[in-house]
């Protein structure tokens, strides 16, 4: 499955354009290198969903989906197993948290949309609401947590309890990220959400992290910069093995023009005084019998 066309570079160029955000950083000097296809697989851990990235189709369905321990909501196997190391982290440290919400269908996002619109209005339903077939939950790779008996479920306060500083510091453990961050709301498209996290891999999260990236959008950007400059590299490294292959086969400018010209006439070998003496008893071209015949 691939995401719409809108997951493209020239997007991504939008999104740096919008944004001063994506400009204050310089890209870090090593980024993990991914496929291209991995920018638009709707099943790859890179899976770029915002309001302006659309799934398609846009009811997709995730191959595989498993029950996070100790709850009926599903996730993707990688994600589960993170969500479930998470919750179990904090709990440890003493910040128990909970599962508030996991994977959704298209048809469950679509329920959850048109409550806030009939709500909120359009405008502010889309700022706190995905539109069905652009939200991350339909990837399987989201959740949404919060504290046990804190009374901050699915609200910005969450972010300023201890259990919310701690999944903050320690997704990226996990190989998680908080997606929607404060403040940047301009380019990921949604409020300050703190409760909200998404699977990426540990490799990822960790490079992200290290990047200095603000939002998943911006490090986005960094990968793709990252794979054009591999591409380029790669291209320069062809023309150098050409011109060297061509160096090596061209005629030595030293050598005189005679000199090459016999060279080329003696490609064969050098003539022996046996092959002299067998030419000098051949007889005359016009004698030879060879079906030609003398007008």
């Amino acid at each position: 499955m691939r995401l719409a066309s809108a997951v493209t570079s020239a997007v991504l160029a939008g999104v740096v354009v919008l944004s001063g955000s994506l400009a204050a950083h310089a890209a870090p000097e090593s980024l993990p290198v991914v496929e291209a296809k991995e920018f638009t697989d709707a099943a790859s851990f890179l899976a770029l969903i915002n309001p302006d990235t659309q799934l398609s189709p846009a009811d997709y369905t995730p191959k595989k989906l498993v029950n996070v321990a100790g709850t009926t909501y599903k996730l993707r196997p990688e994600a589960a197993e993170a969500v479930e190391a998470l919750i179990a982290g904090a709990r440890k440290a003493g910040h128990p948290i909970k599962l508030l919400s996991a994977y959704r269908s298209y048809g469950r996002q679509a329920v959850l949309f048109n409550q806030y619109q009939a709500q909120y209005g359009t405008a502010y339903a889309e700022r706190i609401s995905a539109r069905p077939g652009t939200s991350e939950h339909q990837l399987g790779l989201a959740a949404d947590v919060g504290s046990i008996g804190g009374g901050t479920d699915l609200k910005e306060e969450f972010g300023q309890t201890n259990a919310g500083i701690w999944v903050a510091e320690h997704a990226v453990d996990y190989g998680l990220i908080i997606r929607y961050p404060q403040g940047m709301e301009e380019i990921t498209g949604y409020k300050y959400e703190p409760w909200h996290v998404r699977y990426v891999g540990k490799e990822h999260a960790a490079a992200m992290k290290d990047s200095k990236a603000d939002t998943f959008e911006e490090y986005h950007d960094f990968l793709h910069e990252e794979k054009q400059k591999a591409s380029e590299k790669a291209d320069e490294k062809t023309v150098e093995n050409a011109a060297t292959v061509e160096e090596e086969t061209a005629p030595s400018a030293s050598k005189t023009k005679e000199e090459q010209t016999s060279e080329t006439k003696n490609e064969s070998g050098p003539v022996k005084d046996d092959d002299l003496l067998v030419l000098r008893f051949l007889p005359p071209y016009r004698d030879w019998g060879f079906g030609f015949t003398e007008k």
